[in-house]
């Protein structure tokens, strides 16, 4: 085991200082966006058009700004976008899309942002959603299941290189009726039924910082490695997490590495299944522009775990990703796969009556993920131990609110059982 841990990190040490274009840290909006990345060039188009203010003395030189500080400038670009010709209006789509992540996680109302970060910083979003469906999940066919979902992000600034953030999370699960099905929010065992609904609370606090061009977060906090097959969760931060996360950008490579403990199978805030020690390895590599790939080592208390995946821009308006995951469990249903083709890109944080649509297959045995793994939209456990296909919609009725509807049906992959659900969620952000 160490000897494979000693040399997927050696593997890390020698990709992370090679090549020389991209930058993004997922989870982590204060990492340094490398000075030759294409997007200062656009940003200085829109400044020269007027269409952003101020931003010239900021993106000349050699001085390198934050994913973050360029996702402002974006966010003003958009409040601006009427007035922008159709190559201009290209150009702020485009950015939006590489700093979607930035603008969904700032979560302010992004035509009132000044320029410069203030010492403190309040985001969130309230989520309510209705479940109907055959499955597992379901302790009868048909029976539904209405959840609200809280959480509220809040950040210190320190100095230019330091934050403390604390995230409060909290689930009400409102359905009368249930069947856990390996989720264990409320504690108890596999596929128990119970009657009345429960709240789950989860809370974070951590504190991101640098030592050079390392950045650093140190604490409980939520993380996504690579695709969120292998590690993830209902929460829009990703899995909580308890430890030491280190990242650093050379050219086209991010390198993360995370040591400390999981709280385990889809967790919120307990302590459940595979709870214990977890080491980290990833690595992003920015093949293109439009093209990344990623890859990662889960070394966890039971298991290990094998992660690669890529995702890329067919068209200005078409993106494909897919991945796949293994674990090194002697027995059945230890691999999965996804694959998955969006049309369009929903921005609730700017472009009313903006939307998307996306389709997708997938087999995820449930030996194949540490927690259960998601990607996204709470997917929660109708992602785990299936194979089939979904295809739903993102649409937003008005700035800073989202609705989500979509439609997953297949089997289990342990069983063969049916399993259906239908999703329609509404999402407010501020």
């Amino acid at each position: 085991m160490k000897k494979k841990l000693v040399a997927i990190l050696v593997l890390v040490f020698v990709l992370s200082i090679a090549g020389t274009a991209f930058a993004a840290v997922t989870g982590n909006p204060f990492v340094d966006v490398p000075a030759n990345h294409w997007s200062y060039g656009a940003v200085k188009k829109l400044a020269a058009a007027g269409i952003i203010e101020g931003a010239d003395g900021r993106v000349n030189g050699d001085k390198t700004l934050t994913r973050y500080e360029i996702a402002v400038m974006v966010a003003k670009a958009m409040a601006k976008e009427e007035k922008a010709d159709a190559e201009q209006q290209a150009l702020i789509e485009k950015l939006s899309a590489e700093y979607r992540v930035e603008l969904q996680n700032m979560g302010i109302r992004l035509n009132k942002v000044e320029e410069k970060t203030s010492k403190i910083n309040f985001y969130g979003y309230l989520g309510l959603r209705f479940d109907y469906g055959k499955g597992s999940a379901f302790s009868a066919p048909g029976i539904q299941a209405e959840a609200a979902h809280v959480d509220t992000y809040t950040t210190f600034k320190i100095d230019d290189n330091s934050t403390v953030g604390i995230e409060n999370v909290f689930h009400n699960n409102l359905r009368s009726v249930g069947q856990s099905a390996g989720s264990l929010y409320d504690g108890v065992a596999n596929s128990s039924t119970y009657t009345g609904g429960y709240n789950q609370l989860a809370h974070s606090l951590f504190v991101n910082t640098a030592l050079d061009k390392v950045k650093f977060t140190v604490g409980q906090f939520g993380m996504i490695p690579a695709y969120g097959m292998v590690m993830s969760s209902e929460d829009f931060q990703g899995s909580r997490v308890k430890g030491v996360k280190a990242s650093l950008v050379t050219g086209p490579v991010t390198t993360t590495l995370f040591s400390g403990k999981t709280f385990g199978l889809y967790n919120l805030g307990l302590e459940t299944m595979n709870a214990g020690k977890y080491n980290l390895a990833e690595i992003d590599y920015a093949l293109s522009k439009v093209t990344n790939i990623k890859a990662a080592y889960h070394d966890a208390k039971n298991a290990n775990y094998c992660e690669m995946g890529f995702d890329t821009k067919l068209s200005s308006n078409l993106a494909f990703e897919a991945a796949t995951a293994k674990s090194d469990l002697d027995v059945a249903a230890n691999q999965g796969y996804y694959a998955q083709l969006k049309y369009k890109q929903a921005m609730f944080w700017a472009v009313p009556h903006s939307y998307d649509l996306f389709a997708g297959y997938r087999k995820i045995g449930a030996n194949a993920t540490l927690n259960g793994g998601s990607n996204s939209d709470f997917n929660g456990n109708y992602t785990y131990d299936v194979k089939g296909f979904i295809a739903g919609a993102h649409y937003v009725p008005s700035k800073m609110t989202m609705l989500t509807t979509w439609y997953a049906f297949g089997k289990t992959v342990s069983t063969n059982k049916d399993q259906k659900v239908f999703r329609t969620q509404l999402d407010f952000f501020f």
